[in-house]
């Protein structure tokens, strides 16, 4: 009898599977190591075996930072509370560098999309408070949904058993949504009805997936995206606000007239220009949102740095592969310039295999004719590698001062002994240039190229926590901050574990979970983005705590740091002040920044002004200090990528204390002195920094 032969398509079958189990590296993307110098020397030659290490470190990763890691402080002298920081994600669970990349670049269309709207009276920061007040009510809508259903089980038992109906099509679909379509609050209320059952399932599905004594959480949810809203309307708060604003900024030029007629044109035209402008910017974003998601389900949402199939089995490294030079792979580099006061990351995405051009089809083939010679064949190669294979170099620049400050962070946040020095280094990269992608995106998506943006992840100076620390003591916490400007070893962030954050050492987010709970003899410093929504959920927050503290008769206290919202009384005696004194051109433009944003910045206080009021009247507040403009400064939100470090302020900032009756008893009476000492740890100090720079250049 003959034996049975496996066929020739099943060997090919077999072959195509261990190659992509060997391969699984190349399919996604690859880190590499430093250049000339670096520590892996010439060409990074070990990077393989470097990475399959950083493979086998993942799985006892997570295990080996559950237990209590008691880190030292390596930002400031304040200390942090005894509560050990969350758990760090792992270095398996870094975001994958193209999705990352494509967020930025969709983020970047709809900035420039809304400013482009309006060239002359739109900027930046109008973009950057629509972004962040639309995803904090994403957050605020699945939250109350899980409030919901934990107080009242029963309505959540009701959606699941819930019978869908059945879908319409052709023209019984058309004549119900003409129906819909008649009454406006009920197309409205529908439409709300349709974002509420697809909340509630996308809920379920995570729930699903989650342990059964685990309850479910916002940071559970990750098919959600980190930056950009999923389904976002024109009748939202944020969206609503945006309109006000766009109003506001037209309405107070110059030249209220069309581009195409000189004819004026009305205040109903402009508010129906707005509308459409909203609106588009909510269906670009819903759309720019289902695209990320598409990718992520096609390339996954984290790095893969090795086979997992290939670590278990524990071959040796004599039987792995070597690699060759030139090879077709996504890299992370580092190049230091300016006496190494300036590195850059580069990001060389991986080489794709094209076909070669047909010049007599028109079409594409993958066969030579026989009457090509191999030398031919050769040369064609090579002209199409040059021409079509070469990918364009993505390249960051950072300070090196941010460079080894969030080196240190990252150490600190993952022990020596979990991962070798050179596995460390490749995961550091990876992970540096996806939070600087990130937060460019958070601030619009222009920040790299020119600097646009990131006024909101602005911080104060290193000296103010100082006298905090001096006042109130030494457990301090920075409420919203993020790894590039955060002056405390304990910080609350945008992204925390298991997101981006989490590896430096972020201890969560300051509005989720709700069951956070204040610690006594501790003090919180609150700098949060300029945005009325996010200002508003923060000083609601506030007084939650405070109330729970105050029960308790614990000791906490809250110093706030917001733009000072002056009352209508205020603004006329102000407006007489500058009848009589007027400032320079100069400053004027760089102080008022022009008559439009004027106008645009006072309907941004008037929709804060509740929060700002709320915080002042509170019976917990012990102090406030108004700091005029011109006369106080921030550090910059982008201080990681510019020269420079200092900015100075053109709008008054009020410093808010809130305490209990307990706490303000430890320096009642000194209100004077603790004012002064706030007041010059606020000193503007960039006309120094301005100076130091043109001495050091002669």
């Amino acid at each position: 009898m003959k034996t049975h032969q496996p066929s020739k398509s099943k060997k090919k079958v077999k072959k195509k599977r261990k190659r992509s189990q060997a391969d699984d590296l190349s399919n996604v993307c690859n880190i590499t190591g430093l250049d000339d110098g670096g520590i892996l020397g010439n060409g990074g030659d070990n990077e393989m075996d470097c990475l399959d290490l950083m493979a086998t470190a993942q799985v006892g990763t997570a295990k080996d930072h559950t237990t209590t890691n008691n880190n030292k402080e390596v930002i400031s002298d304040v200390q942090s509370s005894s509560a050990p920081p969350p758990p760090p994600p792992g270095i398996d669970r870094i975001p994958n560098l193209r999705i990352e990349l494509a967020r930025h670049l969709q983020t970047q269309t709809l900035s420039t999309f809304l400013l482009k709207s309006y060239p002359k009276q739109l900027r930046m920061p109008t973009f950057e408070r629509w972004l962040l007040d639309s995803k904090l009510e994403e957050s605020d809508r699945y939250q109350s949904i899980i409030q919901e259903w934990i107080h009242d089980p029963s309505s959540k038992l009701a959606y699941i058993s819930e019978d869908k109906e059945k879908k319409k099509y052709g023209r019984a679909a058309f004549y119900e949504q003409k129906q819909k379509d008649k009454n406006v609050v009920n197309a409205q209320y529908e439409r709300e009805k349709s974002r509420y059952n697809k909340d509630c399932k996308l809920l379920i599905e995570t729930e699903k997936q989650l342990p059964s004594n685990q309850s479910i959480n916002i940071h559970d949810i990750e098919s959600l995206d980190p930056i950009l809203p999923f389904q976002v309307f024109d009748t939202d708060p944020s969206s609503q606000r945006l309109l006000k604003e766009i109003v506001a900024a037209v309405s107070s030029s110059k030249s209220i007239k069309d581009d195409t007629d000189e004819e004026e044109v009305t205040h109903e035209q402009h508010i129906q220009k707005a509308s459409e402008v909203v609106r588009e910017l909510c269906h670009r974003t819903s759309e720019a949102c289902k695209e990320i998601k598409h990718m992520e389900q096609r390339l996954g949402k984290y790095q893969k740095f090795a086979d997992s199939t290939s670590i278990r089995s524990g071959g040796s490294s004599s039987k792995k592969k070597k690699r060759k030079k030139g090879s077709s792979e996504n890299k992370v580099r580092i190049e230091w310039h300016n006496e190494d006061q300036l590195c850059s990351l580069i990001y060389v995405p991986k080489k794709r295999k094209l076909s070669r051009p047909s010049s007599q089809t028109g079409g594409f083939r993958n066969v030579v004719s026989e009457e090509t010679t191999s030398t031919d064949k050769q040369e064609e190669d090579i002209a199409t590698a040059s021409h079509i294979k070469q990918p364009k170099p993505f390249v960051i620049k950072v300070n090196a001062t941010h460079y080894h400050k969030l080196r240190a962070m990252f150490d600190t946040t993952y022990n020596s002994s979990s991962m070798s020095k050179d596995q460390a280094t490749h995961a550091y990269h990876a992970i540096l240039f996806t939070m600087v992608i990130r937060y460019s995106s958070l601030s619009g998506g222009q920040q790299l190229n020119d600097f646009r943006g990131g006024g909101m992840q602005g911080a104060i100076h290193e000296s103010v926590f100082d006298v905090l620390s001096k006042w109130l003591g030494k457990s301090g916490t920075e409420c919203f901050a993020s790894p590039f400007n955060s002056s405390i070893s304990r910080f609350f962030s945008a992204f925390p574990s298991p997101d981006i954050d989490g590896h430096f050492g972020s201890y969560g987010d300051f509005f989720f979970p709700l069951s956070f709970d204040a610690q006594d003899g501790s003090w919180y410093e609150l700098n949060p983005p300029f945005s009325p929504g996010v200002m508003d959920k923060m000083s609601t927050r506030i007084n939650e705590l405070l109330e729970m503290q105050s029960k308790k008769e614990g000791d906490v206290t809250f110093v706030v740091i917001i733009p000072t919202v002056r009352s209508a009384d205020e603004k006329k005696s102000k407006k007489k002040h500058k009848k009589k004194k007027r400032h320079k051109q100069a400053d004027n433009k760089e102080g008022d920044e022009s008559n439009n944003n004027t106008h645009l910045m006072s309907t941004v206080n008037q929709a804060a002004s509740d929060s700002f009021n709320r915080l002042v009247n509170s019976p917990y507040c012990k102090a406030h200090i108004i700091l005029p403009p011109r006369e106080h400064g921030y550090i910059e939100g982008s201080q990681h990528l510019r020269p420079t470090k200092y900015k100075e302020s053109q709008y008054s900032t009020s410093v808010i204390v809130l305490t209990t009756t307990t706490k303000s008893k430890s320096w009642t009476g000194k209100q004077e002195l603790f004012e002064t000492e706030i007041r010059e740890a606020f000193g503007s100090r960039h006309s120094m920094e301005v100076q130091k720079r043109k001495a050091a250049k002669v």
